[in-house]
């Protein structure tokens, strides 16, 4: 870490704003340029920085949403058939989402949903549980 009161340099003050468009956080970015977060927070803070960091988000999202859809649209029938499907559908999922992340147009969550998913899968769990433990357990006949 560098003295108090050092300025930033631009090569540092634009890591920092990369770094913040790809979801860094202030603690990231400081160990990442050899900064305390708090020098970090406040550059970020700046209205300039901030305005950088979205034009940077946007240029992000542009081209996550660009490589997703070349992904997808590589997918051919012969590739539905094989194992490397899953991965090219998780690439372009990850990508999807990093570019909603990034403009954020980011899916509205029904937490209460979720909850409800996990209680019933805590629930069903139970009774297999207890089914089990009811059923008479058999040893294997000696060989």
């Amino acid at each position: 870490m560098r003295g108090k009161n050092v300025p930033l340099t631009e090569r540092e003050q634009g890591k920092i704003e990369l770094l913040a468009a790809d979801g860094a956080g202030p603690h990231k970015i400081g160990k990442a340029i050899g900064r305390h977060h708090i020098t970090v927070e406040k550059h970020l803070a700046k209205p300039d920085a901030q305005t950088r960091v979205q034009d940077e988000k946007a240029v992000l999202a542009d081209l996550y949403r660009g490589k997703a859809r070349h992904i997808v649209e590589s997918i051919s029938e012969e590739d539905i058939k094989k194992a490397s499907l899953q991965q090219k559908s998780i690439s372009s999922g990850v990508l999807l989402d990093k570019s909603l992340l990034l403009t954020g147009d980011v899916p509205t969550i029904r937490v209460e949903i979720l909850l409800q998913a996990v209680a019933d899968i805590r629930a069903q769990r139970e009774r297999d549980d207890l089914a089990a433990e009811r059923e008479p357990r058999r040893l294997p006949a000696p060989a």
